[in-house]
């Protein structure tokens, strides 16, 4: 399978909204703090969009986001950004030792207005497209809150966007309730689409709670 790799601009580039037929819309949502941190670390990082390309394919003379959709999203958003605001934080920037490289990247997202891609080629099949949709939005690993706590630096992790679970230093459980720990299964039996949803709702559920963790 050949894979071409191409920068292309945001405006041939439509979200999945389930259009494909036989490809589910993107499973994927974010809230509005999220995706506020998600356009802040684009502008802080424009090269990183080079590292981790959106996946596309061509879909009625223009492209389909098959993964990547939160980040072609914040893409448009920082390419848009007002003149004014875009001064400002040239401005706060001007201190980093890579500044001119800094500048350079996020002056040309802004100009050009492109996005990079990986096309998937037309002999992909269906279900290889909904398992790079799937496998895309999976996290695989687990975060080590004790190595982030100690060997992190709390304001860089806040500022990356890693959400963290607050702790009250004051208030300890004793050692009954720190081993405590009470499971709840969700059985389920259907269509994977209805899966994914249900997936993401108990997803959005659990980020309120900072002592609760999903697991798949």
């Amino acid at each position: 399978m050949e894979i071409i790799t191409q920068s292309i601009p945001t405006k041939l580039i439509w979200p999945n909204t389930g259009q494909i037929a036989g490809i589910p819309q993107n499973p994927r949502g974010i809230r509005d703090e999220r995706f506020a941190r998600l356009v802040k670390s684009i502008i802080d990082h424009p090269e990183m969009l080079t590292m981790r390309e959106c996946l596309v394919v061509e879909y009625a003379d223009a492209y389909v986001a098959i993964a990547g959709n939160m980040r072609l999203r914040a893409t448009i958003e920082a390419a848009a950004m007002p003149g004014d605001e875009f001064a400002l934080i040239v401005e706060q920037k001007q201190s980093l030792e890579n500044f001119n490289e800094w500048l350079a990247a996020i002056s040309e997202l802004r100009s050009s207005k492109t996005i990079p891609c990986k096309i998937i080629p037309p002999s992909a099949t269906i279900d290889q497209i909904k398992a790079y949709i799937i496998k895309d939005n999976v996290a695989f690993g687990n975060d080590d809150y004790d190595l982030l706590a100690n060997e992190w630096d709390q304001d860089d992790l806040a500022d990356w966007g890693m959400a963290l679970p607050v702790f009250d230093d004051d208030d300890e459980p004793d050692e009954k309730e720190k081993k405590s720990v009470v499971r709840l299964v969700v059985e389920f039996e259907g269509d994977l689409a209805d899966y994914d949803e249900i997936k993401r709702r108990v997803s959005d559920i659990v980020e309120e709670f900072p002592s609760a963790k999903l697991r798949d």
